[in-house]
């Protein structure tokens, strides 16, 4: 008997979970040091913190990938300064003016509508998550008011699984809701348990649904319903007996959703992070700090032996009378030295930088935590950290490919169906849209390149000095291409091939005319010699200058 669409989803559901089952000891151990405020594994405490700040004894840890997290936000897609070019991949198209302004339109389109959305504030949630737990998920709904709302997901709500490419093309959360925003969403399809409830008042119930997004495995292009989506969306309610009722059946055209990974080894579903590589600096950092506020309690006040007839305040300052007979049976069996505090502090200290080089954190704060005479020159910042970029670098590339490139495509295609673009020109018929990254990380890490590009400049321009003939080795056109768009120049500063030809042919006719104009004193000093000469009679019926030419 064939299952169905529920009964399909759930059956899958239970094999991802296992899937996800080893990494989640790890995932608490982060969310416990790094950020108790996140990640939810309870079924029963889903709309709750499942962790709070209990046994955190030092925030270090919170602060470096708070650092971590602004960092990728304001270097990967800053809200206030530009990080992505619309583009066509024929670039020989890019060239019509009304192509290109058509683009510029769209790209300034884009940036306004995603600014009137919480795409930024789920993108910085997502830098968190994928930061510390190596995971990070958010699935974009487009909305009739809104536009479009990102549901940014923490790990512990949802679970992934690759597509052949291996990156992520399924997944499964647990989208938790009051019987209230149950009935907004899904009115009667909710099940007669819900509707009691609603009927009962009791609108702050907490229901349990899940929402699956995965390929449409009976895919048909032909069809105009869910059918012909590229995705299939089916949401259900996990305490409604029916397993054959559904909240909804519907579908994606593009990917809705988005789950980058920090790094991964052959076919790893979820991610390992810096937050991983930092759980025993956290534990650390944590024992030893608890370590070093007993040790100073134990110096401030230590522990004594008295009398059964003294009663001590244990308040500073305060005074205790004694008899003289039992002053001296007041004893201090032992006294905290005050070293050992200056070396768990060293310890404590240890810890702190090794998370800060987990997190990425003294990268980027590279010019606050520099030692030596400040400020520095941004050609010293870039070589110092020019090794940290390179390791950044693959990371910096996924976020892109997995996430922002899905963001964008997404984004892309809500607003074409929306009607939210002018009219394309004629020119772009069948044409492919992309888009080009030019955050500031992005051109970091493309600008480590530049060194070589000015050593190489620099070498042919010395060697031309004693040779010459060696500048016709290097091509200077795709010197300055190359350069300009490693350093992330705007498009419109660099001229085109066919606008550099131009110039170059008109510079070489005006070169001519001048060279012209200059020889033409001395052609007319020749031509008025010529006349003369043929005036000059010799006497013989002939002119001199018949008898000079030669013969």
């Amino acid at each position: 008997m064939a299952l169905t669409p529920r009964e399909r989803c759930s059956k899958r559901l239970q094999g991802m979970q296992q899937v996800r089952l080893p990494y989640e000891p790890d995932w608490k151990t982060i969310s416990r040091f790094a950020q108790p405020a996140r990640s939810r594994f309870l079924n029963a405490d889903t709309n709750q913190r499942s962790r709070r700040n209990t046994g955190v004894y030092d925030s270090y840890a919170i602060q470096s990938f708070r650092t971590l997290t602004g960092g990728m936000t304001s270097g990967l897609s800053s809200s206030s300064r530009p990080w992505f070019k619309a583009e066509l991949y024929d670039r020989e198209m890019m060239e019509d003016p009304e192509v290109r302004a058509w683009l510029d339109e769209v790209q300034r389109l884009m940036y306004d509508f995603l600014a009137h959305t919480n795409f930024y504030a789920a993108v910085e949630t997502g830098y968190s998550e994928i930061g510390l737990f190596g995971t990070d998920a958010c699935v974009m709904i487009e909305d009739g008011d809104e536009g479009a709302v990102c549901h940014a997901l923490t790990v512990g709500e949802y679970w992934i699984a690759l597509g052949k490419n291996l990156i992520a093309d399924t997944l499964y959360r647990r989208a938790p809701m009051t019987v209230a925003q149950a009935m907004a969403s899904f009115g009667k399809q909710c099940s007669q348990r819900v509707r009691n409830f609603y009927d009962q008042s009791n609108y702050d119930q907490i229901v349990d649904i899940f929402h699956a997004i995965e390929p449409n495995w009976d895919l048909a292009s032909d069809k105009l319903d869910r059918r012909g989506k590229l995705y299939r969306s089916i949401w259900w309610d996990e305490g409604d007996d029916d397993k054959e009722r559904l909240l909804r059946d519907s579908g994606y055209t593009e990917k809705p959703f988005w789950a980058p990974r920090w790094q991964t080894a052959g076919a790893d579903v979820y991610g390992d992070s810096p937050g991983m590589v930092a759980i025993p600096d956290m534990r650390e950092l944590q024992m030893q700090s608890k370590r070093r506020g007993e040790a100073i309690d134990f110096l401030v006040k230590p522990e004594m032996i008295v009398p059964t007839n003294i009663r001590l305040t244990g308040q500073p300052g305060s005074k205790v009378s004694a008899a003289s007979v039992d002053k001296d049976l007041v004893a201090v069996p032992y006294q905290m030295p005050y070293q050992a505090i200056e070396a768990i502090s060293s310890e404590v200290d240890k810890c702190r930088k090794s998370i800060d080089a987990a997190s990425y954190a003294e990268l980027f704060m590279a010019i606050t935590n520099m030692q030596g005479i400040q400020p520095r020159n941004i050609e010293e910042i870039a070589a110092r950290n020019e090794e940290k970029m390179t390791q950044l670098g693959p990371v910096i590339d996924r976020v892109n490919n997995e996430k922002l490139k899905v963001a964008l495509d997404r984004t892309f295609g809500m607003m074409m169906r929306g009607n939210f673009f002018p009219p394309a020109p004629d020119a772009l018929q069948g044409a492919e849209i992309k888009f080009e990254f030019v955050s500031i990380l992005t051109q970091m890490q493309r600008m480590l390149g530049l060194g070589q590009i000015e050593r190489t400049s620099a070498f042919v321009g010395n060697l031309v000095g004693v040779v010459p003939e060696a500048i016709d080795k290097l091509n200077v056109d795709e010197m300055i291409d190359e350069y300009a768009d490693r350093a992330g120049a705007p498009a419109k500063m660099i001229r085109s091939a066919e606008e550099v030809e131009a110039i170059r042919q008109q510079r070489q006719q005006q070169q001519a005319a001048q060279q012209a104009a200059a020889m033409a004193p001395a052609a007319q000093q020749g031509a008025d010699a010529a006349r003369l000469l043929s005036e000059a009679d010799t006497g013989d019926g002939g002119n001199l200058l018949q008898k000079l030419m030669p013969a």
